[in-house]
């Protein structure tokens, strides 16, 4: 595959938004099939297993017990918990993966419906560095007298800005705060830059 012929460049290209929601139906039917997976699988680990299977001379007792008895349904809860384990794993693959080929951490969250803060404190390390947003070259400007620069942090996630103002006052974004782009975090830089001339330090 000749990865960097244009048609394979945008073939690849990440699309945003990269899904749509799910539908009710297909939430449901997905609600449904978790229920039945996890339902065959308590029904296999249940501690009372083999011993219900036995009573194939009295069908109604053994539906009744599975349908009633407590510990019955003990056993689907515990199935569940690990669909849940099993779901998680697996999503920490898939964003691995998706981090490593180009998606970033505010894309990560939403598909997740978490910030970006917090994606990048759960696949800590999976935005790669050679990641086409990680490579985008920093920005240095002046304005107001000052200069700032900012930058797009792989293993934050996002831009980040660092500034000196006129009145020689130094300031950065907060160290939980990164922005989707170049323009949000300049944006920001020069808000402090504004803040910070030699008229607003003489006042």
């Amino acid at each position: 595959m000749e990865s960097e012929s244009p048609f394979w460049n945008d073939l690849l290209k990440l699309r945003d938004p990269a899904w749509t929601d799910p539908t009710e139906a297909q939430q449901r039917k997905l609600t449904q099939d978790v229920r039945r997976l996890a339902d065959a699988l308590g029904g296999e680990i249940w501690s009372r297993a083999e011993e219900i299977a036995e009573l194939t001379d009295m069908p109604a007792a053994r539906e009744t017990v599975i349908a009633h008895a407590p510990d019955r349904h003990l056993a689907t809860l515990r199935a569940l918990r690990a669909v849940k384990d099993a779901a998680d794993a697996a999503a920490d693959d898939t964003a691995r993966k998706a981090g490593q080929i180009g998606a970033g951490y505010p894309q990560l969250g939403r598909a997740w419906n978490i910030t970006r803060q917090a994606a990048r404190l759960r696949w800590p390390g999976a935005v790669s560095v050679i990641s086409p947003a990680s490579n985008r070259e920093p920005r240095h400007f002046e304005m107001y007298g000052g200069e700032a620069r900012v930058a797009f942090h792989p293993e934050f996630g996002g831009w980040w800005w660092v500034a000196t103002a006129a009145n020689r006052k130094r300031g950065e974004a907060p160290e939980d705060v990164t922005y989707d782009t170049s323009e949000e975090a300049a944006a920001a830089a020069g808000v402090f830059l504004a803040a910070n001339t030699d008229e607003g330090a003489s006042t």
